[in-house]
């Protein structure tokens, strides 16, 4: 599989203000080369800033994009923005195999970041589970849950955070600070043993991706369980792909793993008693 990075470019007109909208994705393939992929319908630039040129904008991204192609030192001028034009900060990145798989993913990142109103159905089909319910309810109690997955640029939880689109892979919880820390959540205390060694099989894989797309992914394993010797085989495998292993009974596990986290995102940790299973 080949590699691409990603930068979600965004319109901000006014640098005073937090209006921003994202109007597409710049994209190095395998082999370095930008290519430019922007939002079908830019109709939203005009939203928050009614004097827009689109048309403009687009050409200017255009020019860009052909002078980054002709010479490395572009990128490194524009890279911080330029006008009402912003790049992430911190690279996503996608692998795949063909021109076919790329325009697949390409187009997975435009209408998943930057047409959110074309309803795409990646989420998973599948019931979560008692104590990933917990964790989301406790992130969003604390303020920091996303809305939408761009907020994981703004220092925020986004919940089922695309890992790769087309292999339907997600992380359940995501957040980022430089690195990208997962946290995959397996609930052992309820469901039947085989299967819930299947499920954190699956829960290891989405960890092992997620580190073979960059390796300084942190990768944490949250678990439930009533007797945490019958899931001795479950944990070693988790403890072979994840950074550390906790479990919600452990509050001081839980403790310091919410500390830390609020650390990374630069907010304060609520004085409420976390999760309690």
């Amino acid at each position: 599989a080949m590699k691409a990075k990603t930068f979600l470019i965004s319109y901000q007109p006014y640098s005073n203000r937090d209006e921003r909208c994202t109007i597409g994705a710049l994209v190095f393939d395998n082999d370095d080369k930008a290519r430019l992929h922007l939002a079908f319908n830019l109709r939203k630039m005009r939203a928050i800033d009614p004097s827009c040129n689109i048309s403009a904008v687009r050409d200017n991204l255009r020019d860009i994009t052909d002078s980054i192609n002709k010479s490395s030192i572009t990128w490194a001028a524009f890279k911080s923005g330029f006008g009402a034009i912003r790049f992430s900060e911190a690279p996503g990145f996608f692998l795949y195999r063909d021109l076919v798989g790329y325009d697949k993913q390409v187009s997975t990142l435009l209408a998943l970041m930057v047409e959110p109103n074309k309803a795409i159905n990646t989420k998973q089909r599948k019931p979560n589970s008692g104590l990933f319910l917990e964790l989301k309810k406790t992130f969003d109690q604390f303020g920091w849950l996303a809305k939408s997955v761009n907020e994981i640029d703004n220092h925020k939880v986004v919940a089922q955070y695309p890992i790769s689109v087309t292999e339907q892979l997600f992380a359940e919880f995501a957040m980022k600070n430089g690195k990208l820390h997962i946290v995959e959540t397996i609930d052992f205390r309820a469901g039947i043993p085989s299967v819930k060694r299947l499920e954190a099989q699956g829960k290891a894989l989405v960890m092992d991706f997620a580190k073979d797309l960059n390796q300084d992914t942190v990768c944490t394993a949250i678990v439930a369980a009533s007797d945490h010797s019958e899931i001795k085989a479950s944990l070693n495998v988790l403890n072979k792909y994840a950074d550390r292993v906790i479990s919600v009974n452990s509050s001081d596990d839980m403790n310091s793993f919410f500390s830390e986290w609020a650390n990374l995102m630069g907010r304060t940790l609520p004085h409420t008693p976390p999760m309690h299973s």
